[in-house]
């Protein structure tokens, strides 16, 4: 999906959804394999090897703490079903729009989501929706006039 602005030449090509490849989560969050469930091992993925979703897209700070967590309330996860996805992510001070992954681990008490950051200026980044896009700044000229370019 190509994202672009109406004012300027600012575009960004963006991912958003599942990849089939996925599996059931959190193996996504590793290598794909599905040892996750008893392996306590996976909740380290080696920095010379990258998993299945890059680091690019959750660093491992997040991605730790969301197998940690799935871990501990695995019982509580309602059905056991995490939505999980590719979404697209803005940053409220520099306006910089990203592909991350993003899922959520409802629980009786809380619903655990990964907290991303800007890499420019740290910031904590919002998440967007494609059908909200037109009210999203462009990162270059500030203008709420960008779109999805469908070719």
């Amino acid at each position: 999906m190509e994202i672009h602005c109406r004012d300027c030449s600012y575009h960004i090509v963006a991912e958003i959804g599942q990849r089939e490849e996925w599996g059931e989560f959190p193996s996504m969050l590793t290598y794909g394999l599905e040892q996750y469930r008893t392996a306590l091992p996976f909740l380290f993925v080696p920095p010379y090897q990258e998993p299945l979703i890059s680091r690019a897209h959750i660093d491992d700070q997040n991605r730790a703490m969301l197998i940690k967590n799935y871990h501990a309330h695995i019982d509580a996860i309602e059905g056991g079903w995490v939505p999980h996805q590719y979404d697209l992510f803005q940053c409220p001070c520099c306006d910089t729009i990203s592909t991350r992954f993003w899922c959520a681990l409802f629980i009786t008490s809380a619903i655990i989501e990964p907290i991303h950051r800007c890499e420019r200026d740290e910031t904590v980044l919002h998440r967007i929706s494609i059908d909200d896009l037109h009210h999203a700044k462009c990162p270059e000229c500030r203008h709420q006039s960008l779109y999805v370019r469908n070719d």
